[in-house]
């Protein structure tokens, strides 16, 4: 195998060195697109198909660094969206706490006048109704 690179001439065929070198593989790689990926001992021994397996480790290696770069930035975004993700659910049990609060401090407060004397003083309801009221913009403040 090896014996058959070296009867070649030197400088024979063109080997990619550089980026845009690199961009002409990345267009010729749509003429082999349809080629079977599988190749047998008899071919891998050929010069030429060396030379191509060669000739495409630079491309690979550039992807595979590439790739590092967007692997590390994916798993950096999905931290973040876990993270923010959570908060959404801290601030939307603090709301849903807040607004139920309210409206049941709301609702104590407007039963004052429909309560019997007998049953219930009437101030017991706007005492409770009011704690509501003020624990929950007191719980709205603090969030914030």
């Amino acid at each position: 195998m090896i014996e058959d690179l070296d009867d070649n001439e030197v400088g024979s065929d063109i080997e990619p060195k550089g980026s845009e070198d690199v961009t002409n593989i990345k267009s010729s790689r749509r003429a082999f697109s349809k080629l079977a990926t599988e190749l047998r001992d008899d071919e891998l021994s050929s010069p030429g198909v060396q030379k191509m397996l060669l000739a495409e480790i630079p491309r690979l290696e550039t992807s595979e660094t590439s790739a590092s770069k967007y692997k590390d930035k994916y798993h950096e975004s999905d931290k973040n969206c876990a993270i923010l993700k959570e908060k959404g659910k801290t601030f939307t049990f603090a709301e849903t706490l807040y607004s139920t609060c309210l409206a049941f401090g709301a609702l104590l407060i407007g039963l004052i006048p429909s309560v019997n004397k007998s049953d219930f003083p009437p101030y017991t309801f706007g005492i409770m109704g009011g704690v509501l009221i003020f624990c929950a913009l007191v719980a709205k403040v603090a969030k914030k």
